[in-house]
Parts: C-alpha cells; structure tokens; sequence
C-alpha cells in the first residue's frame, strides 16, 4: 500500500468498537484495508485490494499467522470478501462509501447515514451479512460499578449517537491533524474532486474524533503504532485519565 493520499473516514466507524462488532484488532485491520483498496470506479478492480500477509505483519509489527487469524475473521464476519484468490485479492462492500471522486459517493452515504443513525443501517452499507453481525459491547470490569447501562460504550463520538460512559481508564483522543489552506488548495486542485471543496476537506479533519478506551497494554501498543506513528510522547499528549462521567 502506498503511504499517502487520503479517503473518506466516517465517524461512525468507531461504532464497531463500541458495540463490540469488531474488536481492535479486526478494526484496524478493516481501516488498513480500506486504505488500501482501488478508489477508481474506472477500473475493473475497484473496491478490492491485494492481502498478503506477510507484507501486512511488517505494518503491525506481528507475525503473518496473526494477521493471518485477523483477516479469516473479518470474512466470517462478513466485512471482506474474496475477489480473485488466486491473485490474493479481496473486495469490500460499498466502495463507493470512501471515494471523493471519480463517480463515488462519501458525502451522500455520510448524508444518509446521519440521517438514519443506526448501528443496522450502517452495517447494510458496510457488511455483506449485516444479519449475522454480533453485537457485544465491552463489559464494565469496575467492580464498584453498580450502573451497568453505563458499560455499554467505551467512548463517545460527536454524531449525535454518543453514550455517557463511566470511566475509571485510561482514555486516547483520536483526531485528524488539520492542514494549511494552501495544503487544501494544492490536494483539491491535484487531486480533480468532485463535491468536495477546501473547506469541506477542512471540515472532515477539523470534525473527525473519537475517543477510545485503553482496556490492555496490547490494545495500547496498537494504537500508538497506528494513529501516533509509535510516537509514545504525542500518545501521551492525547491521553486522558479521568474517572466519572464524560
């Protein structure tokens, strides 16, 4: 995969996490796939990408078994799908869902599914057995917790959908980094966008955050390596422990 270039990322993603569709591990490897796939509706692969995993494992410092394990269990769940095996490449639903040009449509799908802000609608756009999706959200292991509806989320993101949440964790703020205004005008001039303008790019990173809680250190290795770059001081910077409600 190349390291560059961006995609639509919806917020509600994190909903996976919070509902226990996908635990941390499958979900990151969900979003390296989706970064990784073909965005050209031109093309007669659109919407999949290659899985080899022993290019994979030196992504996630783990070994090809693991990501291995991973990569069978989002296609029992259902959130990939084999394209071509003997090329190793698999397909997601809905591609369309992360593009900004070239015929697909993120602003459309973010628009229905604001509108429709349920863990089954998403799971129609994203899953291709959406029926068969389980939900288990994290159990609160706060002995001296007596409000378990309180268990059910994890974090809470800005969509209108958000929990509130008894925490006694520790709790990682994921956010976009913010450009510059000429950083915006180079990518939309390169980049030939169709409905979505400067201040629309500005919008999607200044609005895009979730906050996580850190259940194991496992789970907290992941994440810096993922979203801070194994950077552990700008981990640090974004990191919240805080008991009670928020």
């Amino acid at each position: 995969m190349k390291l560059n270039g961006f995609r639509a990322s919806h917020r509600n993603r994190w909903l996976l996490v919070k509902k226990g569709v996908l635990n941390i591990r499958e979900f990151l490897l969900f979003e390296y796939y989706l970064d990784s796939i073909d965005f050209d509706t031109r093309h007669d692969n659109f919407g999949s990408f290659e899985a080899y995993h022993d290019d994979t494992a030196t992504i996630f410092s783990k070994e090809p078994d693991t990501i291995e394990d991973w990569h069978n269990s989002l296609l029992k769940k259902g959130f990939i799908k084999v394209f071509d095996e003997k090329r190793k490449l698999f397909k997601i639903k809905s591609p369309k869902r992360y593009g900004t040009m070239f015929g697909c449509t993120a602003t459309q799908f973010a628009r229905d599914e604001k509108n429709t802000p349920t863990l089954g609608f998403i799971l129609h756009d994203i899953c291709f057995f959406p029926e068969k999706a389980e939900i288990n959200p994290p159990k609160d292991t706060n002995s001296a917790s007596t409000d378990t509806s309180k268990a059910l989320g994890s974090f809470k993101v800005n969509l209108g959908l958000s929990n509130v949440v008894n925490v006694s964790q520790k709790v990682v703020i994921i956010k976009q980094e913010v450009r510059s205004d000429e950083e915006y005008q180079k990518i939309y001039a390169d980049g030939n966008f169709e409905g979505l303008n400067p201040d629309d790019m500005r919008w999607i990173d200044e609005t895009v955050v979730g906050k996580i809680v850190i259940e194991n250190d496992e789970q907290e290795k992941e994440i810096v390596r993922i979203y801070f770059n194994g950077d552990w001081d700008e981990y640090q910077k974004n990191l919240v422990q805080k008991t009670g409600d928020f």
